[in-house]
């Protein structure tokens, strides 16, 4: 699914999102002021940042899914 497709649903289900191409990285929406999505990794050598600022490769992707 696309991104807002995505995003719509994981709000609705209280979840995170993620991209098939990257599946340790997941990213969680939110409405806040400070940061629209956070992130956090699977991945112990990587670590988590706060924000995400997104490539047009992301927002374009149609590989997003919400975490189960």
């Amino acid at each position: 699914m696309n991104i807002i497709e995505a995003t719509k649903k994981a709000v609705d289900e209280n979840k995170a999102i993620y991209r098939k191409s990257l599946p340790h990285i997941k990213f969680v929406p939110t409405n806040s002021k400070n940061a629209a999505f956070i992130l956090f990794s699977d991945d112990n050598d990587s670590p988590a940042g706060r924000m995400w600022n997104p490539m047009a490769k992301d927002i374009l992707s149609n590989d997003w899914e919400v975490l189960n």
